[in-house]
């Protein structure tokens, strides 16, 4: 389970306040588009993006139900693995991190501690969840949403783009299989 431990310590870093900074934000960037509640993993539809994740993500952790939170974290880093793989603009990646960061914010550190230790109750790749997991993300196939949460968190929601900001001849099916033998480590 390090991959999963190492992107939550990256994406829960403190960070430095700097007040000198000016935060301009698109509309939609990191907006989630439905109002997702603490599901399990099995009802998170394929329809809900990383930024309605990271919203049920929070809402579990309010109702304490801190196993449920780490699959739909879970779920949130790999839905934006893959968005990043088909979003145009590389400045825009980083948006799956920057929803981590505001789950951090959100929680403060009583309930990080908490989500950390189901992290590691998830167990490895080969834990009887990690499996669940997979098995399910293999037969659900890739998200069905468009990722303008992703999209308009990048610079050319400034500078404008052509077309739907998506790469030219992407290929949904491979990339999906590929995130879940590479990212994910399914067997």
């Amino acid at each position: 389970m390090k991959y999963f431990s190492l992107l939550f310590m990256l994406c829960f870093l403190p960070l430095q306040a700097n007040s000198q900074v000016t935060n301009y934000e698109a509309d939609g960037n990191l907006a989630p588009t439905h109002k997702v509640g603490c599901v399990p993993l099995k009802d998170a539809r394929r329809e809900y993006t990383p930024a309605d994740l990271a919203v049920a993500v929070v809402k579990c952790a309010d109702r304490e139900d801190y196993d449920t939170a780490v699959d739909l974290f879970i779920l949130m880093q790999l839905r934006a693995a893959y968005d990043a793989k088909r979003v145009k603009d590389r400045t825009a990646h980083q948006a799956g991190d920057v929803l981590g960061i505001n789950i951090r914010n959100t929680l403060g550190p009583t309930r990080l501690k908490k989500l950390q230790a189901a992290i590691n109750k998830f167990g490895g790749n080969n834990s009887l969840r990690h499996k669940a997991f997979c098995a399910l993300m293999k037969r659900q196939g890739p998200p069905k949403y468009h990722p303008t949460y992703m999209i308009q968190h990048g610079i050319t929601a400034f500078t404008g783009r052509e077309g739907n900001g998506l790469v030219i001849g992407f290929r949904p099916q491979k990339v999906w299989r590929d995130l879940l033998k590479g990212y994910m480590k399914c067997s």
